[in-house]
């Protein structure tokens, strides 16, 4: 049985939900020293969620105020997985990306990304 899988949020990583029931999120400022070493249990938890345990519907919420270019890549990864589990037989996968309407820089990122993966994403600009 998968296990949800909670990290904190510290100044240079953001907070991190991912629940079996299919309700992901990652929310904060993403700048970790290691990128790699940060993303690596959150993409092992996603690939066991994608082969073993996938709900029928899945929602990613990234809320990032800032991420770093060796973030950009992991979270990329991310989504590639996710990617692949939306192309399975009955499942549904959507990528809400959520930024401060204020911030044309992270509505763009979202943009990009929208365009380098094939999942259905939100964009949701919120007002502080």
């Amino acid at each position: 049985m998968l296990k949800p899988l909670y990290l904190e949020q510290k100044s240079d990583t953001p907070a991190i939900k991912l629940e079996p029931g299919g309700q992901l999120s990652i929310t904060g400022r993403s700048l970790p020293e290691n990128a790699e070493q940060f993303y690596r249990p959150i993409l092992e938890w996603i690939e066991r969620y994608r082969d073993q345990e996938a709900n029928a519907e899945t929602r990613l919420t990234i809320e990032l105020e800032y991420f770093n270019s060796s973030s950009v890549k992991q979270i990329l990864t991310l989504l590639l997985v996710l990617e692949e589990l939306h192309r399975q037989p009955g499942k549904q996968v959507q990528i809400v990306w959520s930024y401060n309407q204020d911030d044309e820089l992270m509505e763009m990122k979202g943009r990009e990304m929208e365009s380098i993966v094939d999942l259905p994403f939100v964009m949701e600009a919120f007002s502080l």
